[in-house]
């Protein structure tokens, strides 16, 4: 990608040719800034550099937000095809509805104010034609890895935290299904608590998810780079927001009947912390993976594009005063 900076008339050819035209705010001329993309309110080159970082940072949390938002999927269609094998139902249609209005879209929105990692400004730049932002790398994440450990933990807890799932079972290997006429309401009961199971389960993974994707490389609890903590205080809310509604929909008679919930005994409610933790010590595990592998030059975050193995070369900018300023960048549909 090439970026152009200019203020007079005679820059304005190579203004409108470059992928990115800088043109100057303060003195530069009218030509000048009707062919560039960009004008520099403050004719600082520094806020050229701080222009990038925020752009980066806005792509960064945009590509965070889907991938926490696509890794429920997995336990959430998955009930549907074990259904068919003869499985008890795991999570009703209102439950799915529930954590995909109520919980995760609040959540994704708070990715929004998300802080950047240490080593943003780093990163090899996104490829505009190979690296889009829903990529094979985002799927992979979301759907076969952490989507995966969410969909076998939420299992686990339906067949081991459930208190009484077990009584549905037939000789034979069958299982008792609501048409059936020796269907009892306690039965009936000992169904609803394993779905109740499954959804909290799930409700619990989506935040150890949402914790995970904060940070692709860096350590949520900072280490591999400047301490992290979890910054988000907005995002910390939406935490307590979905566990306040999670324990709100399963104790509150209303919402109970509304979304087909059933108070659970506290063993049973304590039990799916164990995925909570699970989920977010195997990424902390990758993410100390590919901080070595990336230590030792084997791997970057960034893929490489092969058309620049051959030019290596590495740009060198001179550091610029470390005042603060005000930046305002302008921005304005780039010229056909």
């Amino acid at each position: 990608i090439c970026a152009m900076t200019g203020d007079g008339v005679n820059d304005a050819p190579a203004l409108k040719q470059a992928e990115v035209g800088v043109a100057m705010g303060i003195r530069g001329t009218e030509v000048a800034k009707d062919a560039a993309d960009i004008i520099l309110q403050d004719d600082n080159f520094a806020s050229i550099v701080d222009g990038i970082e925020q752009g980066r940072l806005s792509s960064e949390n945009l590509q965070k937000s889907i991938m926490y938002t696509l890794c429920s999927k997995v336990p959430q269609v998955a009930p549907t095809f074990t259904e068919v094998i003869g499985l008890p139902s795991a999570l009703p249609v209102k439950q799915v509805l529930l954590i995909d209005i109520g919980t995760d879209i609040w959540t994704a929105i708070a990715y929004a104010l998300q802080p950047a990692e240490s080593k943003l400004m780093e990163r090899k730049p996104r490829h505009p034609h190979h690296e889009k932002l829903v990529n094979w790398k985002v799927l992979v994440y979301s759907y076969g890895f952490i989507g995966q450990i969410q969909m076998a933990f939420c299992w686990l807890m339906f067949f081991w935290a459930s208190p009484n799932i077990m009584s549905l079972q037939l000789p034979g290997g069958a299982w008792k299904k609501r048409n059936d006429d020796d269907y009892t309401s306690a039965d009936d009961l000992a169904d609803t608590q394993a779905s109740t199971v499954y959804y909290w389960t799930l409700v619990l993974g989506q935040i150890a998810a949402a914790i995970s994707t904060t940070t692709k490389m860096q350590s949520v609890f900072g280490l591999g780079g400047r301490p992290y903590c979890f910054p988000n205080m907005t995002l910390n809310l939406m935490f307590l927001g979905e566990v306040l509604l999670g324990l709100a929909t399963i104790y509150v008679s209303w919402m109970a009947a509304a979304f087909q919930t059933a108070p659970l005994p506290w063993p049973s409610l304590l039990k799916p912390l164990i995925a909570f933790a699970g989920i977010c010590l195997v990424d902390e595990v990758r993410k100390l993976i590919f901080r070595h592998l990336e230590a030792q030059g084997k791997c970057g975050f960034e893929a490489k594009d092969d058309s620049d193995d051959d030019s290596s070369e590495e740009d060198s900018t001179e550091e610029s005063s470390n005042e603060e300023s005000s930046v305002e960048i302008k921005m304005k549909p780039l010229l056909a």
